[in-house]
């Protein structure tokens, strides 16, 4: 996965509503409407945060008429899954580096 990609889950999962939205999404699809029930921001705002999560590969919408429908995007969880492994290899690196620093400035007490 290319850092940019997660990047972009990163961006998509770093705000509550599109967590959320996330949430509600995992439990069903929905449309537009449905999705933006109960926030308290407005429609074209949740609209907004839709395509964030689209452009991050995490959901994806089709058109049913006039509604658009808003799903899961089929490969959303590997796509969490690979941003995850590389924060974890991320997080190995600064635990190492800390260690460094720690044994570095032990020695020189």
């Amino acid at each position: 996965m290319a850092m940019a990609q997660v990047d972009e889950i990163l961006t998509a999962v770093g705000y509550p509503i599109r967590r959320e939205m996330l949430r509600r999404l995992s439990e069903r699809p929905c449309r537009a409407g449905d999705l933006a029930r109960g926030f308290a921001v407005s429609r074209p705002a949740i609209c907004k945060h839709a395509r964030t999560l689209q452009r991050a590969g995490l959901i994806r919408a089709a058109k049913s008429g006039r509604e658009r429908m808003y799903e899961l995007a089929p490969d959303a969880g590997a796509a969490m899954q690979a941003a995850a492994a590389q924060l974890q290899e991320l997080s190995a690196f600064w635990d190492a580096a800390l260690d460094a620093f720690k044994r570095i400035a032990e020695e020189r007490e």
